[in-house]
């Protein structure tokens, strides 16, 4: 394995190498440079807590390989504050490492008292440069920047991981949006000092910012214009009627964000050169005002399209936002449908790697025979004298001889048996040879029994282990099939559900399959239930073109609920059961289960234990809980019988065995296969006919090797199924034919309501058998019917049915 990864690195390519290099050094970069202007802002010429805040956090979440550009900030502070600004901020940096390295010695801060420590190491750092007089002024001063730098890193902290590469998922929050501007605020008061012609960077920095966050939208547009534009009052950069131009043009630009580039920056311009022209009198003031913002326009028109996307990206509620998060999560599923299809791959090898083992019975005979012999003449001929004659001399003549005595002694009856001739006229310790012969025989038998034992449980888990490698497969398929839905389909659902004046965040089409619809609503989580089932569910159904309904609200705790849609179902099943214990006990060793299988499937289930009591009720509920969750998993009907089986066999040295009747039926089609073995007869009632379901076989538990017979019917509205334990099939026995007694029963009754039918049959089982109950009973009714939805479907005219589209894209495939 170390090979094989020094060669994939070795092979790896150049260019996908020099590709990572590159944006290690920019990141590395940008980094530098926002850490030199920070370390040159400063507030009034007093405080300057935005490089140490901005070191600290740097330091702690970056790691050894990005902290170096956070030093900057002293060559930041030696421009704007001379030799000693840059001296005390150093001193805040060195002070905070021998803090971090001989007080708080874990590798991994603390990121609730990480702040505190900064604010700490400010103040004692500030009254320590001013010496041992200290005014009231400078106590003030000092403690304002270490609440400053407290502050700030707690603000830092909330996006420094986007700067640094460890932003996973590009959809922040809403504090990390605000803590985005702020930072960007700060940024733009180290500028301030700074200008070309007499226009200030920082007005062009501002305008710009404010260009590239309008495509958020108005309300993010306008709110970061005006935190920006009050930032900027900080270091005495404009006045408050600056602070209001800015924040109509951020309103008007991220009114304007679906439109061209060209015409939002044009706005811009305009917007707030005539309102500067309302509240200036300067017109020197007025030209540079409108100059800045012209350029800051014309920065933002020539600023690559890839940068506009990527902060577009980060912006919740965008377009961009969406898509990268779509492809994050096509990313993810594609490599989890890799790394699944790489399991099934195992799964199938394993498989193969139990199931050819290489042998026949023709060979495991002979080697048995060999070890036999081999083993005899250690025993027997060991000191012989005879022995060099006979193996050393004639050893496939002695060997052949021992072979047709041994299977003599099998052909003959116990102590009839005799030597051979060729075996008397070689063998002088005839009676000692034949003693052991016998008893090695016995031998032979029980490790061939054994052997045959293990040659079964290898077929088994061989089958058990392709199981698991088909149902591997299959959400291998299903993964595939999500990703084939295209992002047009979602769209489509977003803008039906926005006509409807209904806004989601986010729709993911997993499938469109006839019968398996899968469509994944996120949604907030207030009302989020009466919105899926009133208004989404009947707009996916009339959009998809079939009945949906919600199958699952997850609510993910952070005021979000993702609403899962599938296709309803076509039938449904009511179920009744109505049971007796023998002799009036409390524990029946029957066990019962009638579960929806959530895969377009409903499963009804008996088994009757050996026995009665809790023994037989152990037995039972293990047959079926193993079997409904093989079920829920994706096996096969017959596989996961047969793995409850070897289950049974297993478990205990002891016999351990159940019935087991399970009928599976199809809610979309209503077809049923019946399962049966060792139960009892099921019966299907259909109006005034009886149909009766029979299996013969041993039940499970007792053979490695059973016989699971399936019987399937097609089901019609109304019909009912009866599934019944042992104890109800033979409770007339004495006086009547079980079956006709039976059918007399089932005749008989003048209700289809399921609980009655269950009650009643129960009831006419304890009065055949003279009042007594003498073995466990139990009844599972079942009545099946057309599923009739809780709403009407929505069909909203211009919206093609995405099926219709699913349709086509694959006939054209």
């Amino acid at each position: 394995m170390s090979h094989l990864s020094l060669v994939g690195k070795a092979d790896r390519p150049s260019s996908q190498k020099a590709a990572l290099v590159r944006v290690h050094w920019q990141r590395a970069v940008l980094l530098a440079g926002m850490a030199f202007v920070l370390g040159h802002a400063t507030i009034l010429h007093a405080v300057s807590p935005f490089g140490f805040a901005f070191f600290v956090i740097l330091h702690e979440r970056g790691g050894r390989g990005r902290r170096f550009p956070a030093y900057a900030a002293v060559l930041g502070a030696l421009a704007g504050g001379g030799v000693y600004a840059a001296a005390s901020m150093l001193l805040q940096f060195f002070m905070y490492r021998a803090v971090r390295l001989y007080i708080l010695r874990k590798p991994f801060a603390d990121f609730r008292f990480i702040p505190l420590i900064a604010g700490a190491v400010a103040l004692c750092s500030k009254l320590l440069l001013i010496g041992t007089v200290w005014t009231q002024m400078d106590v003030l001063l000092a403690l304002a920047n270490a609440a400053l730098v407290t502050l700030l890193c707690l603000i830092f902290i909330q996006c420094i991981s986007i700067f640094i590469g460890k932003e996973a998922v590009k959809s922040l929050r809403h504090e990390q949006v605000a803590a985005l501007i702020i930072l960007a605020g700060s940024v733009v008061m180290g500028l301030s000092d700074w200008k070309i012609h007499d226009v200030s960077i920082a007005s062009i920095t501002v305008d710009w910012m404010i260009l590239m966050i309008a495509c958020g939208g108005m309300g993010m547009a306008a709110a970061g214009a005006i935190v920006l534009s009050l930032l900027s009052l900080l270091s005495h950069q404009g006045n408050m009627a600056d602070v209001a131009i800015s924040g109509f043009g951020g309103f008007l630009s991220g009114l304007l964000k679906d439109a061209n580039r060209f015409w939002i920056g044009l706005a811009f311009v305009l917007s707030t050169t005539v309102l500067a022209m309302s509240t200036s009198s300067d017109w020197h003031g007025l030209a540079n005002h409108a100059l800045a913002a012209s350029i800051a326009t014309v920065i933002y028109w020539l600023t690559p399209r890839r940068l506009h996307l990527e902060v577009a990206s980060y912006v919740p509620g965008t377009l961009e936002n969406r898509q990268s998060e779509q492809d994050r999560v096509r990313r993810m599923n594609q490599l989890m449908a890799e790394k699944i299809e790489q399991f099934g791959q195992i799964f199938e090898e394993l498989a193969v790697t139990f199931a050819d083992h290489g042998e026949n019975p023709y060979t495991t005979a002979q080697q048995l025979v060999t070890h036999m012999v081999s083993t005899t003449a250690g025993q027997v001929c060991s000191g012989c004298a005879r022995r060099a004659t006979c193996w050393d001399k004639q050893g496939i003549q002695t060997y052949q001889a021992m072979a047709n005595t041994i299977s003599q002694i099998e052909s003959c009856p116990p102590g009839k048996a005799f030597p051979t001739h060729d075996l008397k006229e070689r063998c002088c310790r005839l009676d000692a040879m034949m003693g052991v012969l016998k008893y090695n025989l016995d031998l032979t038998y029980r490790d061939e029994k054994w052997m045959a034992k293990l040659h079964d449980l290898r077929t088994l888990v061989a089958a058990q282990l392709g199981g698991v490698a088909a149902v591997v497969r299959a959400i291998t398929d299903e993964i595939e099939e999500s990703e084939r839905s295209a992002l047009s389909d979602e769209e489509q659902i977003l803008a039906a559900l926005e006509k409807l004046g209904l806004y989601v965040d986010r729709v993911h089409i997993v499938s469109l399959d006839a019968g398996k619809i899968h469509i994944e609503v996120l949604q907030p989580t207030d009302r989020a239930y009466e919105t899926s089932t009133k208004v989404i569910a009947p707009l996916l159904s009339g959009v998809v073109g079939e009945t949906l309904s919600l199958s699952k609200l997850d609510a993910n705790g952070d005021g979000y609920s993702i609403c899962v849609f599938a296709s309803a179902r076509r039938y449904s099943v009511h179920t009744a059961v109505a049971s007796a214990a023998r002799g009036g006990r409390i524990v029946s060793g029957d066990t019962h289960t009638a579960v929806d299988l959530g895969n377009g499937r409903f499963a009804i289930a008996v088994s009757d234990g050996m026995g009665n009591g809790e023994r037989a009720r152990r037995e039972s509920r293990a047959a079926i809980e193993l079997l409904k969750k093989l079920l829920k998993a994706g096996f096969d009907e017959q596989l996961a019988i047969r793995t409850v089986n070897s289950t049974l066999l297993l478990r205990s040295q002891d016999e351990m065995f159940a019935t087991l009747d399970m009928a599976l039926i199809d809610l979309y089609s209503a077809k049923t296969e019946f399962l049966k073995v060792g139960s009892a007869p099921s019966y299907i009632l259909r109006g005034n006919d009886i149909m009766t379901i029979t299996g013969a076989g041993v039940p499970i538990g007792i053979l490695q090797d059973i016989d699971v017979q399936a019987v399937t019917e097609d089901l019609q509205d109304g019909d009912i199924l009866i599934l019944i334990s042992d104890g109800i099939y033979d409770a007339p026995k004495e006086t009547f034919e079980p079956s006709d007694w039976l059918q007399q029963q089932l005749r008989m009754l003048k209700t289809r309501d399921a609980q009655s039918i269950a009650d009643t049959l129960v009831e006419a089982a304890v009065r055949a058998n003279n009042g007594k109950i003498a073995d466990d009973m139990t009844v599972v009714v079942a009545k099946v019917g057309k599923f009739e939805p809780e709403w009407a479907t929505i069909k909203i005219p211009g919206v093609q049915g995405l099926r219709r589209k699913a349709d086509k894209r694959r006939r054209g495939a």
